[in-house]
C-alpha cells in the first residue's frame, strides 16, 4: 500500500503553500474557511481551515499565516474506519545549504545539537530545525483516544516521527504517523518561517524553550491545550491528560517580547483556547476533581478562578506585547463575570467602606456545590488581573474592585503566616486555615500585586509587604529557587 503523501511545501520565498496531493494520497483539499483571525502590531494573521480524505483516513489542517513570514500548522489525522495505515502527515521544505537540529531531553536535562544531514530519522520529539536561511519548529505526531469529561489518553505505541531528506536547494522535513487503530487520532504541530525564529545565543531564551515542550506534561492538540491529569482527577489512567484552561506555555509565550516563535505559536494557541469561553465568560474545567467533588460536591465542568484568571491575563499580555487589542473584549466579559461571581461568593471582613473580601476558588453552574475555600494565590492573581485590566482599558471599575480584594488580604493578614514562616494555602469556609502552599507561586503573585498596588496608590500595602517578607524568609530557609526576583508587571 502506498502511504498518504499530501505535501505542504515551505517555499520560504514568501508564504507557505499547499501544493496538493500526489498519486495514492489524499484527494483534493477542501478549504472550509479562511478569515483574518486577529491583528498584531506587525499586521493581520489569517486563519485557514481545510480537510482532505484518502481511502482510509481524513485529515484536518489549520494554518495561521502572518505578515512576518511565519506560518503555524496544526494537523489531525483520523482513521475513517476501524484503522488506517502508517502515512506521511506533512512535508515542509526549508531552503538552505547547511544547518542544525536541536532538541531537549527532559530525561537528561540536556540539549542536543546535531548537524543537518541527509536521510535523518528522528522519533517522538519536539525539534528545532535551522538552516542558514530559515527555521522550523516541529512536534511529531502524537496519538490519543478520547475519554470521559474531556480527558484524552495518550497512546505511546503509536508515536509518529520526523525524517529529513536533503534536496538540491534545501531539506525536506517529513512528519509521519503510525498505523492508527480505530477511535484514535494523531495530532502534530509545526511552525515554519523564512527567517530565524529563536535567538539561540541568548541563554534566557534557551532557558524558556527548555520549558516550552509539548511532548511531556504539556500537550497541544488540534482542539486545544492539555496537561498531565493528576491522579485524583477522574477518569484517570497512566497516560491521561486533561483540558487545561490556563494553557500554561501559550500564556507564557504571550509575554516574550521580540520572539517570533513565541508570537506565532503562542497567539495561535490562545486564539483556539478563546473559543472555549462559555456564555458566562469563563472556560470550564471539564475533568472531574475527586477532591473538589468529595469536599464541596463540585462536578466536572466547574469554574476554576486561577486557571481562568491566568489565561485571561495572557490576553492582556498579548495586547501589550504583540498589539492584539481586539482580544480585550472577551477578557472584559470574563472580568465582568468574575466580579459578579465574587460579589456572590466571598467571605467578608470589616464593614461599610472598610469591607474586604476573600473570594472563593471554585463554582459550578449546576448549583449543587457548597461554598469553597479561598486560596491566597488565586485571590492575589484575581486582584493582579483586575488592576492590569484597568491599565489596559482605562476603566477604573476593575481596579476599584481589586482594592476590595486587597482589603480582604489586609484584614486577614494575621491569619496567613505559619509558625515556620511559610504561608497557609487557603482560608476555609469554617474560618480555619489550610496548609500546603506552593514553594513560590504565591510569593510571585504577592510581588506582582504589590507592584500594581503601588502604581495605583503611590505607596505599599504594609500587609502585603509583611506577607512577602514572611514567605521570602521561608523560601531562603528552605533553599527554594526559581522564584521571581522582581515583579513581572
Amino acid at each position: 500500500m502506498k502511504p498518504l503523501q499530501f505535501i505542504l511545501t515551505a517555499l520560504l520565498l514568501g508564504s507557505m503553500t499547499l501544493t496538493g496531493c500526489q498519486s495514492g494520497g489524499f484527494r483534493d483539499w477542501t478549504e472550509t474557511g479562511s478569515a483574518q483571525a486577529f491583528a498584531t502590531s506587525l499586521g493581520p494573521v489569517t486563519r485557514t481551515e481545510s480537510t482532505a480524505e484518502s481511502r482510509d483516513a481524513v485529515q484536518q489542517l489549520r494554518t495561521y499565516t502572518d505578515t512576518a513570514g511565519c506560518t503555524v500548522y496544526m494537523g489531525r489525522i483520523q482513521p475513517q474506519g476501524a484503522a488506517c495505515e502508517g502515512q506521511t502527515a506533512a512535508q515542509y521544505v526549508l531552503t538552505g545549504a547547511e544547518g542544525t537540529v536541536r532538541s531537549y531531553s527532559v530525561e537528561t536535562g540536556q540539549w542536543s545539537v546535531t548537524p543537518l544531514e541527509n536521510k535523518m530519522s528522528l522519533g517522538k520529539g519536539m525539534y528545532f530545525v535551522r538552516t542558514d536561511q530559515s527555521e522550523a519548529v516541529l512536534v511529531t505526531p502524537l496519538t490519543y483516544t478520547g475519554r470521559e469529561n474531556g480527558m484524552i489518553e495518550y497512546l505511546p505505541d503509536y508515536d509518529g516521527a520526523l525524517s529529513i531528506q536533503k534536496t538540491s536547494d534545501g531539506y525536506t522535513l517529513s512528519l509521519s504517523v503510525a498505523a492508527l487503530p480505530g477511535n484514535s487520532y494523531s495530532d502534530y504541530l509545526a511552525l515554519c518561517a523564512d527567517s530565524f525564529l529563536i535567538d539561540w545565543d541568548d541563554p534566557d531564551v534557551v532557558a524558556r524553550w527548555t520549558n516550552y515542550r509539548f511532548t511531556d506534561s504539556n500537550r497541544w492538540c488540534y482542539d486545544g491545550y492539555y496537561y498531565t491529569a493528576p491522579s485524583d482527577y477522574y477518569p484517570s489512567g497512566e497516560n491521561y491528560f486533561h483540558p487545561l484552561p490556563a494553557a500554561y506555555i501559550a500564556a507564557k509565550m504571550a509575554r516574550d517580547t521580540g520572539e517570533p516563535a513565541s508570537r506565532a505559536l503562542g497567539l495561535a494557541m490562545i486564539d483556539i483556547m478563546r473559543e472555549q469561553q462559555n456564555e458566562y465568560g469563563f472556560i470550564p474545567s471539564q475533568a472531574g476533581s475527586g477532591w473538589l467533588n468529595r469536599d464541596y460536591d463540585i462536578d466536572p465542568g466547574y469554574f476554576d478562578t486561577r486557571f481562568n484568571t491566568s489565561f485571561w491575563q495572557a490576553n492582556i499580555d498579548a495586547a501589550e506585547t504583540f498589539g492584539v487589542s481586539e482580544w480585550l473584549d472577551a477578557t472584559i466579559k470574563y472580568a465582568d463575570f468574575l466580579m459578579g461571581f465574587a460579589a456572590d461568593h466571598h467571605f467578608s471582613f470589616g464593614s461599610a467602606a472598610d469591607e474586604g473580601w476573600l473570594v472563593e476558588d471554585y463554582w459550578h453552574e449546576n448549583g449543587k456545590g457548597k461554598a469553597t475555600h479561598c486560596s491566597l494565590n488565586h485571590h492575589a492573581a484575581e486582584a493582579v488581573f483586575l488592576y492590569r485590566l484597568t491599565n489596559a482599558t482605562g476603566d477604573g471599575r476593575y481596579a476599584a474592585f481589586a482594592d476590595r480584594l486587597v482589603r480582604g488580604i489586609e484584614l486577614t493578614a494575621g491569619l496567613w503566616p505559619m509558625e515556620d514562616n511559610n504561608l497557609y494555602y487557603a482560608y476555609l469556609p469554617d474560618g480555619t486555615m489550610m496548609t500546603g502552599d506552593y514553594p513560590y507561586l504565591t510569593y510571585n503573585d504577592l510581588l506582582d500585586l504589590q507592584s500594581l498596588y503601588v502604581q495605583r496608590h503611590g505607596s505599599e500595602s504594609e500587609a502585603i509587604a509583611s506577607l512577602i517578607r514572611t514567605k521570602l524568609s521561608w523560601i531562603n530557609a528552605n533553599g527554594v529557587t526559581g522564584y521571581n526576583q522582581s515583579p513581572t508587571v
